[in-house]
């Protein structure tokens, strides 16, 4: 994943309602009726010789490049005529190097890439990668991924990805700090207000935030977002295809929250020049009583607050009235390039690596939540990945997941987020004019 989505490297979930019927369908239809890159169609087939590349972007993730790791050893020794060599980098140079290899005709056979129309999808659409259609239905992947996830990863009627992990931001708090000062869980809209001013008072941070790297102001103010402006509202806005805008008053009262808050004083001083690691480290040591984060983070907050009571909720509707939404994506998506030699043997390694029972259960003791249909969580989790489970699945069944804020249409709006998160949030922009550039980029990305 990005910086910005600091999953299992820094962390857009799923599209619902209408949306996710709509994709499911047209997966359906072509699962049903044709036949593009089946198995069996091209190359080796699983446990025939063969060598195939995977780059994963667990480049900065080593307790992930772990489990990884221990999967692939087992496929290897499962097909003994195979081998599959992992190749670990970080997203960023990912984005920038991957492209033009797959435009060349070279590159690897399976990549971990971003799940958004900015990234997969325009890899699907240049098809550089292959629809994975004819595997879902060998494999059952389209029964086996939720809905929303098939949506998401669906580009021109074709599934093209398998969606790596289930992310969603929500408000994070040391329930031990806010035992020690009588404060209520911040479980409301209101009551999460009252928390921060209490911490204040006690000379704590509220909120743990440092928008150094820019990309933590689209959690920031993206949980904002999605606690005023409905789901169908973001994804009119967030799609390339939809007809919604950044200028929508709904969302300019939303980024105007999120200012408020700054304006407070409850976030961490001098925030624009603090990097999310160090605003993450103000949270670990009891500096900060709450955290705006996705649940990318939960193996990081359970390896460094071993003995603290860490607790994770869906980030508060403004309006108590108001249906439960998310900020949320996709960790990322496993999919097969149009340049692989050996597509079939690929596609069993996805199979293996994502839902053999081995790779469920392993994936998640490591904190990485299911895209898979799963109604209750297995026994033995941490309070903390109970938690972010719960909210998770619950905003998914319940179509309740929107967008990584700034980040799912294009680059175009992801630069101008970039270039004016941190003046709006300083005061040196308003609400309006950060919302009207951001306008300007997704039309200029539209062609409208």
């Amino acid at each position: 994943m990005t910086a910005r989505e600091r999953c299992f490297d820094r962390q857009g979930l799923l599209r619902a309602g209408s949306v996710a019927i709509a994709a499911t369908t047209l997966l359906a239809g072509c699962v049903k009726g044709q036949s593009v890159n089946g198995p069996g169609t091209s190359g080796p087939q699983p446990g025939e010789a063969a060598s195939i590349t995977v780059v994963s972007q667990f480049g900065e993730t080593p307790a992930l490049q772990s489990v990884l790791n221990k999967l692939n050893a087992d496929y290897m020794k499962a097909h003994p005529t195979t081998k599959v060599t992992i190749q670990y980098e970080n997203f960023d140079e990912l984005k920038k190097t991957l492209p033009n290899a797959l435009a060349s005709g070279s590159g690897p056979d399976v990549i971990d890439y971003d799940a958004n129309e900015s990234t997969l999808g325009s890899l699907a659409t240049a098809s550089r990668v292959i629809p994975l259609d004819s595997y879902a239905k060998k494999y059952g992947w389209d029964t086996q991924l939720t809905p929303s996830t098939v949506a998401r990863l669906t580009y021109s009627g074709h599934l093209s990805g398998v969606g790596r992990s289930s992310e969603g931001v929500g408000l994070f708090y040391n329930a031990d700090l806010f035992k020690k000062y009588g404060i209520a869980p911040p479980a409301s809209y209101t009551a999460m207000m009252s928390a921060a001013a209490q911490l204040k008072a006690n000379g704590l941070i509220a909120f743990a935030f440092g928008n150094k790297d820019q990309w933590p102001s689209s959690h920031f103010i993206g949980a904002a977002i999605h606690s005023m402006v409905p789901v169908s509202t973001i994804q009119s806005i967030e799609t390339l295809a939809g007809n919604g805008t950044w200028t929508d008053p709904a969302v300019v009262s939303a980024i105007g929250t999120a200012v408020s808050w700054v304006k407070a004083g409850y976030v961490t001083p001098n925030f624009n020049g603090v990097s999310f690691s160090q605003a993450e480290g103000e949270f670990y040591t009891g500096k900060a009583g709450m955290f705006i984060e996705g649940t990318g983070v939960v193996p990081d907050l359970e390896a460094n607050m071993p003995h603290t009571d860490v607790r994770f909720l869906p980030f508060p509707m403004h309006d108590p009235n108001a249906k439960q939404q998310i900020e949320g994506g996709l960790g990322g998506a496993w999919a097969i390039t149009r340049s692989s030699k050996a597509p079939a043997v690929a596609a069993d390694w996805i199979n293996f690596v994502h839902f053999s029972a081995e790779a469920q259960r392993a994936w998640l003791a490591a904190g990485v939540l299911p895209t898979t249909v799963a109604k209750n969580a297995p026994t033995g989790l941490s309070t903390l990945l109970k938690d972010s489970f719960a909210v998770t699945q619950a905003a998914q069944a319940n179509n309740g997941v929107g967008y990584w804020s700034g980040y799912a249409s294009s680059t175009l709006v992801t630069d101008a987020w970039d270039a004016g998160a941190q003046l709006v949030l300083t005061g040196q922009q308003s609400p309006e004019a950060f919302a009207k550039n951001l306008q300007s980029a997704l039309s200029q990305a539209r062609g409208r």
